[in-house]
C-alpha cells in the first residue's frame, strides 16, 4: 500500500497531536487537554476519508488499466 504525501502528513499530524496530548495530560487534567485529543481524532478521520476516497478512485480506474496491460501482452506474443 503506497500512501500519498497528503495522507502521510495527516497521519503524522495525528501521531504528533497524540504525543502532545499524552504529555499535556500528564501535566494537566483531562478536560484541559481534551482539545489535543480531538485534533488527533480529527486528523485520523481526515486521513481515513482521503485514503478511502483515493482507493475508490483507483478501484474505478484499475479495471481499465488491467485490461490495457493484458491487451499489450497479447499483442507482443
Amino acid at each position: 500500500m503506497k500512501l500519498k504525501l497528503s495522507e502521510i502528513l495527516l497521519l503524522s499530524a495525528a501521531a504528533g497531536f497524540l504525543i502532545l496530548w499524552i504529555a499535556e495530560y500528564q501535566r494537566t487534567t483531562f478536560a484541559d487537554s481534551y482539545w489535543l485529543l480531538m485534533l488527533c481524532v480529527g486528523f485520523l478521520f481526515a486521513f481515513q476519508y482521503f485514503k478511502n476516497k483515493r482507493l475508490e478512485r483507483e478501484k474505478a480506474v484499475s479495471p481499465t488499466i488491467k485490461q490495457m496491460v493484458e491487451d499489450r501482452k497479447k499483442k507482443k506474443k
